[in-house]
């Protein structure tokens, strides 16, 4: 073989094994999709390369646009993250290639228009899942952009927790009621600390409003809807750093979101708790108009000597006693305003249903705080509401009787009516038979300990609102736990000073609710009427409670 064809073939050679060894490390790094093992993770999210037509772009007369990004991108959420404004009426096309996006519609859209087409963090990159965070592109139908601004922020109007993840809308018109009848001229999102910025929008006056769109289609339609909105018109502007910490600092241009006042009455849930006793609950408080029309058994609901009623504090539970005839099944109808209800209803336990000669008392807590009263509740209510039972009290070794009264509010409660000692150890005994409920049973015998706590053991704050501006307004003061938990709730006008005795030991937030209707309530806003929230304030400082110590604070409005 000539040496010129030697070194041909070993050339070839050659360049066949380059050939597969860079083909070996393509396929490599194919399998390996990221930053390869020990190196860097990419943190950075797709840029922006070229779109078409430009960003910002005038005199716009197309259906679609592109745009480049220096990397491949996936969509996400994309019907939950892309806002376009003005709406368009038909859902347009979005797709991703590669590194290109590409969106088109079948609209027409209006003339001399800024369209912002807002995609929200819906773009991510698709090796390493890096979204791109509140990415917009925008063109105008006109001879210009609008530049103007307008920001602000979301708050839950009772909690003054910010709001997240809801519309706020802009409407070109002064009439309250296109809100249902109309999209929006603009929409944006309020972010996770509840703050909203419109960009690009024209200089004009707006009707604003801010909704949990249940529905989706841009409309107040549903009276479910949560909702937020201004009694004023508000003005598109160009920001300065000035305009931006004077918004900041006075907190101008908040939204206070509420849930419509649902006042709707329901029957929840009815239940046979015992042979004699039936409890209903209801979703609101129920009206001086609720009926028990009884069926089976059949009694009066509101004069039958045979059955005892019995509401709790905000009447949304009704405790139906009856004291002569066991429960084995219960037919009535309820009837309340906007309600009508037929009930039926068994009795299917095991237990027999037959009368038992004695009861047990619900033991009271032993732990027991120096100024309440000491209830002993009772499974029925008692025969005989002017009783006066005698019970033996033991501290130590001394032994005394004391008086034990029913409780004139309700029959189903016992009260002890002589003082407990503060910082005392009690022991209770109520001998067996002297109680007879309208059962005719009569008592068990009955042991129990109380632990009287002492004065000292608790501070007080005393708080005063001074209303400079003289509206006579009312207030409702609520002190709460630094959870939100509300702790008490007291009621008052200017310059009176509010005491909130025997607090423990702790610190505190306190809510002052400015009550316009002077109602005693904290009352929800309605946007038909144009009504807003009652205003809610918090007092600046935490309340800082020590025991055996009074602090005294005012507010100055």
């Amino acid at each position: 073989m000539k040496y010129n064809q030697m070194k041909y073939i070993l050339n070839f050679k050659v360049s066949i094994a380059i050939f597969l060894f860079i083909t070996i490390q393509i396929l490599i790094s194919c399998a390996k999709i990221g930053s390869p093992s020990g190196g860097n993770y990419d943190r950075t999210p797709p840029k922006l390369l070229e779109a078409n037509p430009k960003h910002n772009s005038t005199n716009y007369k197309g259906n679609e646009f592109e745009i480049m990004f220096d990397e491949y991108i996936v969509l996400a959420n994309t019907s939950e993250e892309i806002i376009i404004s003005p709406p368009l009426k038909n859902k347009p096309t979005i797709k991703s290639n590669l590194k290109t996006l590409s969106v088109s519609w079948t609209d027409t859209l209006s003339d001399n228009t800024t369209y912002i087409f807002d995609f929200g963090s819906s773009i991510v990159d698709y090796t390493e899942g890096n979204k791109l965070d509140k990415f917009s592109y925008s063109f105008s139908t006109g001879p210009y952009i609008d530049t103007n601004e307008y920001k602000g922020k979301l708050i839950e109007a009772y909690s003054q927790k910010p709001v997240s993840n809801k519309y706020v809308m802009l409407y070109k018109s002064e009439d309250s009621s296109i809100v249902s009848k109309q999209k929006p001229n603009y929409v944006t999102r309020t972010d996770s600390n509840g703050n909203y910025h419109f960009r690009n929008i024209a200089k004009e006056k707006y009707l604003i409003l801010a909704l949990d769109d249940k529905n989706q289609n841009l409309l107040y339609d549903l009276s479910t809807e949560p909702i937020a909105f201004s009694n004023e018109m508000i003005e598109a502007t160009i920001y300065s750093k000035d305009s931006i910490k004077n918004l900041q600092s006075n907190k101008t241009n908040i939204l206070y979101y509420f849930e419509p006042n649902d006042t709707i009455i329901n029957l929840n849930a009815t239940t046979i708790i015992s042979k004699y006793r039936f409890q209903l609950s209801f979703s609101n408080s129920t009206t001086d108009s609720l009926e028990l029309n009884f069926v089976y058994p059949n009694f009066d609901s509101k004069e039958d000597s045979n059955i005892f009623i019995q509401y709790n504090t905000t009447k949304d539970t009704i405790d139906v006693w009856s004291l002569n005839l066991p429960f084995d099944s219960i037919k009535l109808v309820v009837r309340d305003i906007g309600l009508k209800e037929e009930v039926e209803q068994y009795y299917n336990k095991s237990e027999n249903l037959s009368k038992k000669d004695t009861f047990s008392f619900i033991t009271p807590n032993s732990n027991q705080k120096f100024y309440s009263n000491c209830l002993i509740e009772m499974p029925f209510p008692i025969q005989d509401s002017t009783q006066t039972i005698e019970a033996l009290r033991i501290i130590s070794t001394d032994t005394s009787i004391i008086q034990i009264k029913p409780l004139l509010s309700s029959p189903i409660f016992l009260q002890i009516i002589d003082p407990l000692e503060q910082g005392s150890t009690q022991k209770i005994i109520i001998p067996k038979g002297q109680i007879r409920n309208k059962l005719g049973q009569v008592n068990d015998s009955l042991i129990f300990n109380l632990i009287i706590d002492n004065e000292s053991d608790y501070g007080n704050l005393l708080f005063t609102i001074n209303d400079t501006s003289f509206q006579d307004n009312k207030y409702i003061l609520v002190l709460e736990d630094l959870t939100g938990k509300e702790i008490m709730r007291k009621f008052s006008v200017s310059r009176e000073k509010v005491e909130f005795k025997y607090l423990n030991e702790g610190n505190y937030k306190l809510r002052i609710i400015i009550d316009r209707n002077k109602n005693n309530k904290w009352d929800y806003g309605d946007y038909y009427n144009r009504i807003l929230p009652e205003e809610i304030k918090y007092f600046s400082k935490t309340i800082n409670i020590r025991k055996n110590w009074d602090i005294e604070e005012e507010i100055v409005f």
